[in-house]
């Protein structure tokens, strides 16, 4: 019979277990049903609190993984456990827990343990476990002593460097993690619009002071001072998004296991400062998040992860950028317990599929009659927060903010604003101006 598996604050978690006395039919049909609870819940290890029993027996099994290089054990019947010896030499990996589902941390356990215990049947046994074996049993044994998962959580410490909005989400939850301590933010200093001439809302410097983590604000992360507070903080490891300055050797020397790169886009394809928009613009039918090693050479790093997202061909630069940023916070804390104990292997870009993305600027978006529809209707999308698009009729510059392909293929523009004029309906401006906008088909 499956058991019902509980989970998190569940009391029972926590109660003292007894050991087993009696090993009758009740026992018998305990074990069969841990089995099969196990199993269903696709788990490799089971100890009874976590079907509501609280007594001293467990059991574990797994059938190997090739591809990570882990070899099976048996199924595993275990009552009164007791570790009698274990190796000196510990080892760091990521853990799951079916009581704690969606948690994966780093767990730092010995390499080989001896246990006694009694099986099924009451006789008594000594098993020698290692590796992944030894871990299950361990970490099963924890459940029977009412040690839980969270409670071998190791805090990681690491550095954020980030200005722009795509680190935003990352932040957030790196900020919020019990796994891992922000030691320093490093962001740039906010630019001044030149309409408003008003410093523009730098989030990350907002999430730093929410959360009360140390902050620099500079326009020079290379300066000495910088590095030598970096330094003096000992990061395992850093964190990078949005940033727009050049990291020198000095500083990604300072990081042991890696400055770690968000990029939005699917590297080596549209490495550089606009890749989002480069996307956009030449009308690809899939986007995503690169995690990378931070390197000299811009955007050139090895690659730790990749996630790919299918696009719809009505993305703008804005909704795309904000979707890729949660993306890439997701892939961030899934991957960095396993970044962190080894177990992914970086991958070296192919310098044969090389593209670059552009710096734009605003004359960039200029369009005019003979303008291709395909074009225009990207670039609308591409630069919807900046440069914007804009064509000139009668001597007057009009923006155009929405436009979309009807069944016939058609331009057809939905939004404008011209100059010194709030924005308004295409119809409306045809009404006002009697004039339209025609683009190359």
């Amino acid at each position: 019979m499956i058991r019902p598996i509980r989970k998190t604050t569940d009391p029972i978690l926590r109660q003292t277990t007894s050991e087993i006395v009696n090993f009758d039919l009740e026992l018998e049909t305990l074990i069969d049903d841990m089995v099969e609870t196990m199993r269903q819940n696709n788990g490799i290890g089971l100890a009874a609190p976590q079907v509501g029993v609280s007594q001293k027996v467990l059991v574990c099994e797994f059938n190997g993984d090739k591809e990570a290089k882990l070899p099976s054990f048996p199924l595993t019947v275990l009552c009164n456990p007791n570790i009698t010896k274990s190796s000196k030499e510990e080892v760091n990996m990521v853990e799951g827990c079916l009581s704690f589902p969606g948690m994966e941390i780093l767990v730092k356990r010995p390499r080989e343990v001896t246990i006694a215990a009694k099986d099924r049947y009451g006789k008594e046994i000594t098993i020698s476990a290692k590796g992944y074996y030894a871990r299950a049993i361990q970490h099963e044994i924890d459940h029977l002593n009412a040690t839980l998962l969270p409670d071998h959580l190791q805090e990681t410490d690491l550095i954020f460097v980030g200005t722009g909005d795509l680190g935003v989400p990352a932040l957030l939850e790196l900020a919020k993690s019990p796994q891992f301590k922000v030691k320093l933010v490093v962001t740039g200093k906010a630019e001044v619009t030149s309409r408003t001439h008003k410093d523009n809302v730098n989030l990350i410097k907002e999430i730093a002071k929410k959360y009360e983590l140390p902050l620099i604000e500079t326009e020079n992360i290379n300066n000495p001072t910088i590095i030598a507070k970096i330094k003096a903080l000992k990061p395992k490891i850093g964190v990078m998004a949005d940033f727009g300055q050049l990291i020198k050797p000095e500083i990604l020397n300072l990081f042991p296991l890696g400055l770690i790169n968000i990029h939005p886009s699917l590297l080596p394809r549209h490495r550089g400062p606009s890749p989002v928009q480069q996307t956009i613009l030449e009308g690809d039918k899939e986007a995503g998040v690169t995690l990378m090693l931070t390197a000299n050479k811009m955007d050139a790093g090895d690659v730790i992860a990749q996630t790919y997202v299918n696009l719809r061909g009505s993305e703008t630069t804005t909704i795309l950028k904000n979707f890729l940023a949660k993306v890439a916070a997701d892939q961030l804390l899934n991957i960095l317990p396993y970044f962190l104990a080894g177990d992914l292997k970086t991958v070296a870009q192919d310098e044969k599929e090389v593209t670059f993305s552009h710096l734009f600027k605003k004359e960039d978006g200029f369009v005019d009659e003979k303008t291709p529809a395909v074009t225009v209707e990207r670039k609308i999308r591409a630069f919807d927060s900046w440069p914007k698009v804009f064509t000139i009729k009668n001597g007057k510059r009009i923006q155009l903010l929405a436009a979309h392909f009807n069944q016939d293929g058609d331009l057809i523009i939905d939004r404008v604003k011209p100059e010194g004029k709030k924005e308004m309906s295409y119809a409306d401006f045809i009404r006002g101006y009697r004039t339209t906008l025609t683009f190359k088909g």
